[in-house]
């Protein structure tokens, strides 16, 4: 295999997936190690220019594994002592399309013009000095700089700074004003909320439980408002606006509505970008103490700028919003290193301290959320990602033992702390509560039993007084040991233990009570209708007094409430921590000079608190053989079996994960059940609350979360190389992985993946390479889930039967939940990827000639097939869901090509010219984005505003000529 850096470069675009080819990844990314490699798209790892094609070319040589590479035949001399050295590369560039497609510019800054790719300049001087400069994409997004100075053997600094560009979609329409701050707005006029009077349409009187709203010069009773303030159901006209829907109150005459006015100020916003900027600096410092011992200490600081796509619901709609990005990072290291003929050590200290610089996002609705009276509340906040800090500290050590069988012991231990103690919001935000005092609204009326009117004050919920905690003092600690021992016994064999343990403790946790309420669940501006749908008398309450745990005191006079079905929606956040242990014994025998044969055994042991299995292990057997003397061929071939079990798998309520309340998990309430309705039972003057419909599907007992579940895993990998004439080789390899989760009756069921790959390096004569590959990889998976209940108002006895619920039966231990077989689904999804590419270096005499050209096609195939009774329950939708049995939904693919052709021309010995031409395409086929009505309120699904349309398909041709000038 040829080693010139173009060819180092194919093979890096083989490794990488090729999703994105049209454009490299940046490598100037916090992934590779700590900016050790700057560069960008251009110049990966320092290349100067696209091609490289002004490296020599020369005769065959062969590695020990038969695989052929190539040095230069004249080795180029070094600059003279004291005399500076580098170059310049630098250009025009012009496109046939200069439009800022996504996929094509994600992580690279493609502009028309003169473009300076990358420069060098370099001393080494007398007394062992010496000085480095680089740079490149001057002037750019993806620029990149850094400067290296020190003396040979004794000391070294070296700083940089880079900056990236993600762009993540270009096909924006911007709703809100503001994006890239924490305040969004949509600029449209908004309802408001009118409690006395009589509305214009409809005939309910308005009310302060039953407000009117008043938008677009009318007044809606609240059983209209909905449909006409919004009017999200009918069809959009030509003119812009959607028919209110006939039904109680409403005029069935076209209105003017808020959806309408979206569709307009959408249809009048032009496409936009949302991206970020990483801008990163950072210096680094090295330092001989002694001849054993060396330190070093290093600080950077990345920036974050810009904005990206969000999801959010707003009031009953699913939208689109631009998240504001504005962060820093201060990343600190320092260590010492130790170092003789036995002993190396090595002692590292960490810090990483992240900053928001916008902690809330305060979203206005682009609608109106709801008729009741928390309508009022007319934003949704965020609370952004909060400040943090980590710190570790880490330290190695390992010990050659020559008169051990010639052993090595090695050992490393490291403690960790992640910690973030964000002020939290109050349950009603300081925009929310703004809404509501401009509104008039100072409290809600709740529901059920044991509310009076205004019960719920909102003075109770927009402080920060009503949180069980201000902050959210979290922490994880985590510590690692890890020891290996090689010996090697006799001298054809080397054997090798392991051991590593490694501690994950979750020191957070957070529990939903309001010390002024003495109420436990969510604020009233989460929940929905009345907002108070969320709570509910607690059993064995009274008016007047609440619901007591241990430690939590009952508060005089409080509305006797807590959340609803509280075996269904978690009070509790808890703090899960896990523990891990793993073994490793490993052997490898040379059988021959030229073969060798390697065997390992493994076995992990994982600790949780607070999931299903308290305890999983997995044993895993590897075995490989070698072989480098086969009729010329070079043979690599190596097959795992992993085995994964646990302890019993339970079927966990959310009082049994600590997360809901005693008293009102699934065990208590089915205790409580009556036996023939299935209605919850007074207590004390109480009702238990009937059960959710959705509960026993949602947590079914024969459920397996794939993380945990049973898995029985086989790998099969080859990679054969042979030598087929003196200048050519091939190379094949492949993968089988199998693996299947036995015991899940419903959840992951298999998880496969087939590749294998072709190369062929060819070198016909001393001034040509050829190069080709294909690559192909095929995985598939296979899911088994519950339908659900549908259609059943509550969870009585008779519905539990009829769906099939065992738990029904069982009023003791509600253990076993399940669904017939017959009501569920399966979801089969197959991904292929193809890759082929071909790449040419030919000597012209007068020129240089480089040509590479790079196919890629991914395809995924998403299938469902449904059981015989899936859609008993609901006969109005049967025709619809049905169409998405079998093979309805059709395939997501991404077809895309990249050529690139470059001359290369010496001038003389320090100037060289190059033409270069890339031509780059892109077509994208996804349902998720075809044939959706975009940016307006889609008729078919009024639940739905999409602002992204998707990534645009493409086809660019690129020209340029760069002069390339050595010192």
């Amino acid at each position: 295999m040829n080693n010139s850096p173009r060819m180092k470069l194919i093979t890096l675009c083989i490794g990488a997936a090729l999703a994105q080819m049209a454009s490299l990844s940046a490598l100037a990314d916090t992934a590779v190690g700590v900016d050790t490699v700057n560069g960008n798209a251009s110049n990966p790892g320092y290349l100067s220019g696209p091609t490289q094609m002004d490296e020599d070319m020369s005769a065959v040589q062969r590695s020990p594994s038969g695989q052929m590479y190539s040095i230069p035949m004249v080795d180029k001399p070094e600059a003279p002592k004291g005399q500076l050295a580098g170059g310049i590369d630098i250009g025009v560039m012009q496109q046939s399309d200069s439009t800022p497609y996504a996929k094509r510019t994600e992580y690279s800054d493609q502009r028309n013009g003169i473009y300076f790719n990358n420069f060098n300049l370099s001393e080494d001087s007398e007394g062992a000095r010496y000085f480095t400069i680089n740079g490149g994409g001057v002037g750019r997004k993806d620029q990149f700089y850094d400067f290296t100075t020190g003396k040979y053997g004794s000391w070294k600094v070296k700083t940089f700074y880079n900056e990236t560009m993600h762009v993540f979609t270009d096909t924006w329409k911007s709703l809100y004003s503001g994006e890239g701050t924490g305040n969004l707005t949509t600029g449209l006029p908004m309802p408001t909320m009118v409690t006395t009077g009589s509305p214009t349409v409809g005939t309910a009187a308005c009310t302060p439980t039953a407000p009117c709203w008043s938008y677009g010069g009318k007044t809606y009773a609240n059983a209209s408002a909905l449909a006409g303030i919004n009017g999200t159901t009918g069809t959009m006209t030509a003119a812009g606006v959607i028919p209110v829907a006939t039904g109680a109150g409403a005029t069935g005459a076209v209105q003017s509505n808020m959806a309408a006015a979206i569709a307009a100020k959408l249809a009048a916003t032009p496409y936009s970008e949302l991206s970020l900027v990483r801008k990163k600096g950072g210096t680094r410092a090295d330092i001989k103490l002694t001849d054993s011992v060396k330190a070093y200490v290093s600080y950077t600081l990345e920036k974050r700028v810009g904005a990206r796509p969000f999801a959010m619901n707003d009031g009953n709609v699913s939208t689109e919003i631009a998240e504001p990005i504005d962060y820093k990072t201060h990343d600190m290291l320092a260590g010492l290193t130790y170092s003789d003929e036995l002993t190396q050590a090595n002692l590292r200290a960490s810090a990483s301290i992240f900053r928001n610089n916008i902690n809330t996002l305060n979203v206005q609705y682009a609608l109106l959320g709801s008729a009741a009276p928390q309508g009022a509340i007319q934003h949704a906040t965020f609370d952004l990602p909060p400040d943090n800090d980590a710190f570790n500290l880490k330290g190695e050590f390992a010990r050659s033992l020559p008169d051990l069988w010639k052993g090595r012991f090695t050992a490393a231990v490291s403690y960790g702390s992640n910690r973030q103690n964000d002020t939290l919001l109050a349950p009603i935000s300081d925009a929310q509560n703004a809404d509501l005092a401009a509104a008039g609204v100072t409290g809600f009326t709740g529901a059920n039993p044991g509310y009076a009117a205004n019960s719920l004050l909102v003075s109770n919920w927009n402080t920060t007084n009503a949180l069980s905690q201000k902050t959210a003092n979290q922490r994880i600690d985590n510590k690692m040991i890890n020891l290996g021992l090689s010996l090697n016994p006799i001298e054809d064999l080397n054997v090798k233990g392991s051991y590593r343990f490694y501690d994950t403790a979750n020191k957070g946790g957070y529990v939903a009570y309001n010390p002024l309420t003495g109420q436990f669940g969510r604020g009233p501006s989460t929940g929905n209708g009345t907002g108070a749908a969320d709570l509910v008398i607690a059993p064995g309450a009274v008016a007047g007094s609440c619901y007591a745990l241990p430690g939590y005191p009952v508060v005089p006079g409080c509305s006797s409430a807590i959340l609803a079905n509280g075996s269904n929606i978690p009070v509790f956040g808890q703090a899960r921590s896990t523990r891990q242990a793993n073994y490793g014994l490993s052997a490898d025998y040379d059988l021959t000079r030229t073969s060798s044969v390697n065997g390992a055994l493994e076995r992990e042991d994982f600790y949780r608190n607070f999931r299903e299995r308290d305890k999983t292990w997995e044993n895993k057997i590897k075995l490989g053989f070698v072989n480098r003397d086969l009729w010329d061929t070079t043979l690599r071939i190596s097959f795992e079996n992993d085995t994964k079990r646990g302890s019993a798998y339970k079927y966990r309520t959310f009082a049994d994960l600590g997360t809901g309340l005693p008293g009102l998990d699934v065990v208590t309430q089915l205790a409580n059940m009556n036996p023939t309705t299935g209605a919850g039972l007074l207590v004390n003057g109480s009702t238990y609350p009937t059960l959710n419909a959705n509960l026993f599907s949602r947590y079914s007992s024969f459920f397996r979360k794939y993380d945990q579940a049973d898995r029985n895993q086989n790998i099969l990998n080859t990679r054969v190389n042979v030598m087929a004439t003196e200048d050519m080789d091939v190379g094949v390899n492949m993968q089988v992985k199998r693996a299947n989760y036995t015991d899940s009756f419903y959840g992951l069921k298999k998880d496969n993946q087939d590749s294998i790959g072709f190369d062929l390096n060819f070198q016909p004569s001393i001034s040509s390479i050829i190069t080709a590959f294909y690559n192909y990889q095929q995985g598939s998976k296979s899911m088994t889930m519950n339908s659900g209940v549908a259609g059943a108002a509550s969870c009585t006895m008779a519905n539990l039967a009829a769906y099939g619920y065992s738990a029904c039966s069982d009023t003791t231990t509600g253990l076993n939940g399940a669904r017939p077989y017959t009501d569920t689904w399966t979801s089969n999804t197959t991904d292929r990827n193809d890759v082929i590419g071909l790449g040419l270096q030919e000597d012209l005499g007068f020129a240089r000639l480089g040509i590479d050209y790079t196919f890629s096609k991914s395809n995924t195939h998403i299938s469902y097939d449904f059981g015989s009774t899936a859609f008993s329950a609901i006969a109005a939708n049967n025709s619809a869901m049905a169409a998405l049995a079998g093979s309805a939904l059709p395939d997501m693919t991404t077809l895309q090509n990249t050529l690139a052709l470059n001359l290369v021309r010496n001038i003389n010995k320090k100037t060289t010219i190059r033409a270069t031409y890339r031509f780059e395409s892109m077509r994208i086929a996804d349902w998720h984005y075809d044939g959706v009505m975009h940016n307006v309120m889609a008729a078919y699904d009024a639940n739905t505003l999409l602002l992204d349309s998707g990534p645009m398909n493409y086809h660019v041709s690129t020209f340029g000529v760069m002069l390339n000038y050595k010192l």
